[in-house]
């Protein structure tokens, strides 16, 4: 074979490499191709299922203000309502009807549990002499609101007054007060239970509290000291 035949020979089979080469990477580039649309199409997917995502967010965003609107009417009805039963509950009251007075009040709490309507409760069954009705109710109301002191103020009087309560008793029912109460008016619930230790012979135990009185409240220590003095010589 000749030189001339060799290098022809050589040059077809680099011809045949290279386009056995651009076909396999027209194929490969195809592919690739391909593989980009499909991202692409994937990636658009994508965003569609984040704009429906969305579009459902924003419907349960407005369901929620529906439904906040919706409510808000029925609160206001509810309240219009128990404004109601008080307001009939308090004028039964002043008509000596006391049990429609207590039936109206029953009817408030159906809407709204409050201390004012245990309280109310307790002055209505106090004016008909059902103390053990009347305390249950006072003691719902402290309960709901422990730190009105006028609670424990009547609380005490009622035990005092009312039923046969030792003053060690009185005086542990003051004590819990005392550790609830509001102490803007902690001082009124001292001076109040000193008044039920003179009334009870505790001249020593009034004594003492007329002093924390003057402690806790000095602005009042001169009209204090003056019941110092009148439980001094008597």
């Amino acid at each position: 074979m000749s030189k001339e035949q060799k290098r022809n020979i050589i040059i077809v089979l680099i011809a045949l490499v290279l386009v056995i080469g651009g076909i396999f990477y027209v194929k490969k580039d195809s592919k690739n191709k391909i593989k980009g649309i499909e991202t692409l199409l994937i990636d658009e997917n994508d965003v569609d299922v984040n704009i429906e995502g969305e579009k459902v967010l924003e419907n349960e965003e407005n369901k929620e203000e529906n439904n906040v609107m919706a409510e808000t009417p029925k609160i206001s009805q509810e309240k219009e309502r128990f404004n109601l039963a008080m307001d009939n509950a308090r004028k039964s009251f002043r008509e000596r009807e006391y049990d429609k007075s207590i039936g109206y009040y029953n009817e408030a709490l159906n809407y709204d549990k409050l201390d004012v309507v245990y309280s109310g409760m307790y002055v209505t069954h106090g004016a008909q002499n059902e103390w053990e009705k009347a305390l249950m109710a006072l003691n719902k109301a402290i309960e709901l609101n422990p730190s009105y002191t006028d609670y424990w103020a009547w609380k005490l009087a009622l035990l005092d007054e009312r039923t046969i309560t030792p003053f060690q008793d009185l005086k542990s029912v003051y004590n819990e007060g005392l550790l609830k109460v509001d102490s803007k008016t902690k001082v009124n619930l001292v001076t109040y239970f000193a008044g039920i230790a003179e009334r009870n012979n505790e001249k020593q135990e009034a004594l003492a509290l007329w002093e924390y009185a003057k402690e806790i409240f000095p602005q009042n220590s001169s009209i204090f000291q003056e019941e110092i003095n009148r439980l001094k010589t008597e």
